[in-house]
């Protein structure tokens, strides 16, 4: 079976997509990714064959605005509300149609058999419909996609089908959500659970030095950092600095450490950035919301603090929040008092409940069907189709 992947240009979304393209490649499978060098990028350091279009598409550019400088998006704007966090799929709609014809023809030219993409990218279901083969949708995580939302996607979609010879606006075959039942989005479609796995970058997990107890890693996103983070950043580690035996590892790339300055004793920066890699062993996650770090820590089992900045996000805080996992500081103010992020900090470090808590919604990742359960899936679905596998 030969399985086509796209994704919008953003490597976050795409990663999400990576334990199934390995399980499908594992079974024998051939895999192609094609993209802009965003997401091709990501696949080539992963192994995968790609066929690259466009230029890198820059997603920051769309998140930073007009603000003044050093401030954060949540300063300047605050929480989104609802109907604005969903609105970013008119985003990635506007953007099926400059690569849809080359989409098209790679598939064509190298007889996909399936087409896979995460959830924003509405070019897959329109590639399957055209070629006949079968499309699966896959979430990147905690996803506000209210049928509202979807509803518009599809109006606005149909002079595009029109033009590649649809009648209609076509729907995926199958749809995968990985987020484990408390952490769903209870608006969302009705989708098939997927396991969750951590990315893991070369190298294996970090190792820490102190006994279990007070281990903490932070990763607020290269992202959030673009967009004004530092002072958050230094914020946060001047807390843990000042909360009794915490040992810390700190993602930031070197560009940004400048901004952020020394850290305390016991902290070390790293430029590793999956969960897989920074999470295991950790006693306590403070992270910016994004899908990889909420259902990484999930996954894992760690607590979280979740400092929402974006779109999404504040849904997944307010996911891990409702199920008891961690905490979520969710407007400037709180984030930006010492003592706020203080008193979370201990609380998660030292109260029983929650760690009780992100054991249980572990419990119901590790209850999910395996990524290898969901390519056999995937094989019989275009088996059904007329397809060999």
């Amino acid at each position: 079976m030969r399985v086509l992947v796209i994704s919008t240009p953003v490597d976050t979304h795409f990663l999400p997509m990576l334990p199934l393209i390995r399980a499908l490649a594992d079974a024998g499978h051939e895999i192609l990714v094609t993209g802009q060098p965003d997401v091709t990028d990501a696949a080539e350091a992963a192994g995968l064959a790609t066929v690259t279009f466009g230029e890198a598409f820059h997603p920051e550019d769309l998140r930073g605005g007009r603000r003044p400088a050093g401030k954060r998006p949540i300063e300047v704007s605050g929480r989104p509300d609802r109907q604005q966090i969903g609105g970013v799929a008119q985003v990635w709609r506007n953007h099926v149609p400059y690569f849809l014809p080359d989409y098209l023809e790679v598939a064509r030219e190298w007889r996909a058999d399936l087409v896979l993409s995460e959830h924003m990218e509405f070019a897959g279901s329109i590639i399957g419909a055209v070629l006949g083969i079968p499309s699966v949708q896959h979430r990147w995580g905690v996803n506000p996609t209210s049928p509202a939302m979807l509803g518009f996607v599809r109006l606005y979609q149909e002079p595009v089908c029109a033009r590649v010879g649809l009648d209609s606006v076509p729907v995926p075959d199958l749809l995968l959500d990985p987020a484990p039942p408390s952490l769903a989005d209870r608006e969302a479609p009705a989708a098939e659970p997927i396991r969750p796995v951590p990315h893991l970058e070369p190298g294996g997990p970090w190792t820490y030095r102190t006994p279990p107890g007070r281990r903490v890693a932070v990763a607020l996103g290269g992202h959030t950092l673009d967009l004004g983070g530092a002072s958050l950043l230094r914020r946060v580690v001047d807390v843990l600095g000042r909360v009794d035996g915490v040992e810390a590892v700190v993602s930031a790339a070197p560009r940004h450490r400048e901004a952020v300055g020394a850290l305390p004793d016991g902290m070390t920066y790293t430029e590793l950035t999956a969960p897989g890699s920074l999470f295991p062993e950790a006693d306590l996650v403070v992270h910016h919301g994004g899908a990889g770090s909420t259902l990484g820590a999930a996954a894992l089992g760690v607590p979280q603090l979740v400092l929402p900045q974006l779109g999404d996000a504040f849904v997944a805080g307010d996911r891990i929040a409702g199920a008891g996992a961690g905490l979520t500081l969710d407007s400037a103010e709180l984030q930006n008092d010492p003592a706020r992020l203080a008193d979370a900090v201990r609380a998660l470090l030292e109260e029983p409940a929650h760690r009780a808590d992100a054991a249980a919604v572990r419990a119901e990742t590790d209850a999910m069907p395996a990524p290898a359960d969901i390519a056999v899936r995937l094989e019989r679905l275009a088996a059904r189709q007329g397809v060999p596998a």
